[in-house]
């Protein structure tokens, strides 16, 4: 079954993973859980230690230092959730696997209720905050259906719908490679959609599912900042530059198969994580995103302001700083 990891030290310093027990998950302090892509599953437990440390190699500033919070990731049991990606475009307002209903029970349901009973609103809000899902591929899909599933379970113990979308606007999303429907998805959690207009998974998806709402049938080559919701952007951009590649569904497929790795060499797939998550300017206009966004996620104190994810972290050089923000700037202007 679908598992919840994070790493531990035993008695001797030695690093290793732990599958956490999720009726036993106490959130009580910032936590970052990684919903993974549709790869890495239980019997790889290589995958899923390699997308722990890049969880963590992506949240390290420039300083070498990262956040103080507690860092998950999630894997899953086969790849049946490949088929949940065409279930859930389906039906995005409502569907939600019973993956995600186990996530939601264990992850948003003991900050917004004990026994059985709604807690006080700004005591939900205040442990909410404590929560920031990255999903990335298949991940962002399931993020998704948490929230779903998150809204049905909240309603079923007394919650108002309009209560629950108060409340869980307080849970940061960074989604990367996305593959879910940002159109269909207005006012969940605060969101950042990164998705590359030269990504064919992404494409894919989109042309598939909203074909009257194409969001890349231009392919533009600059990044865009559309705001889609009062909680969601979407982020577009080339993922990575890289000739001759037609995105047939055979060699797709093979791209996305291939064993991932911490740092995947130059020439591998614009949906590869790398694309979305770098920190080097010269890699491309996605560049620094997702650092500032969880960074700034972890260290929230207050209701998130989706805008206020972009801002740029005080440890980059002013030049770095003023580079991030005109780009940011001429994203968002240009819509």
């Amino acid at each position: 079954m679908a598992k919840l990891w994070k790493n531990v030290r035993d008695a001797k310093g030695k690093s290793r993973m732990q599958e956490i027990d999720l009726s036993t998950l106490a959130i009580a302090s910032p936590t970052v859980i990684y919903l993974t892509g549709f790869m890495t599953t239980d019997s790889r437990p290589s995958y899923v230690a390699a997308n722990l440390k890049s969880l963590k190699n992506i949240m390290r500033d420039k300083s070498g230092n990262t956040p103080a919070a507690e860092i998950y990731v999630w894997s899953y049991s086969n790849l049946r959730n490949v088929f949940n990606l065409a279930a859930y475009n389906c039906r995005p307002e409502h569907a939600c696997s019973a993956t995600a209903v186990k996530l939601a029970a264990g992850v948003i349901m003991p900050l917004v209720s004990e026994n059985g009973q709604p807690l006080p609103r700004a005591e939900a809000q205040k442990r909410l905050r404590n929560v920031t899902f990255f999903g990335y591929s298949a991940g962002t899909i399931l993020a998704q259906e948490v929230f779903n599933a998150s809204m049905k379970m909240m309603q079923k113990i007394g919650y108002k719908p309009e209560e629950v979308r108060e409340l869980l606007r307080e849970v940061v999303l960074v989604s990367a490679g996305n593959v879910s429907r940002p159109a269909k998805e207005k006012n969940r959690f605060t969101t950042l959609y990164l998705a590359g207009s030269d990504d064919g998974m992404t494409i894919w998806t989109d042309r598939i599912w909203s074909p009257r709402q194409n969001l890349f049938a231009r392919l533009p080559r600059q990044m865009t900042i559309k705001q889609m919701s009062d909680t969601s952007l979407l982020i577009t951009a080339p993922a990575k530059k890289e000739k001759n590649i037609h995105y047939t569904l055979r060699n797709l497929f093979a791209r996305l198969t291939r064993r991932p790795t911490i740092k995947p060499p130059s020439d591998v797939s614009p949906h590869a994580l790398l694309h979305y998550t770098t920190s080097d300017d010269t890699h491309g206009q996605f560049s620094k995103i997702a650092l500032n966004a969880l960074i700034n996620a972890v260290n929230r104190k207050t209701t998130p302001d989706v805008f206020q994810l972009l801002e740029p972290l005080p440890s980059h050089p002013p030049q770095e700083t003023a580079i991030y923000r005109d780009r940011i700037k001429k994203a968002i202007g240009g819509n």
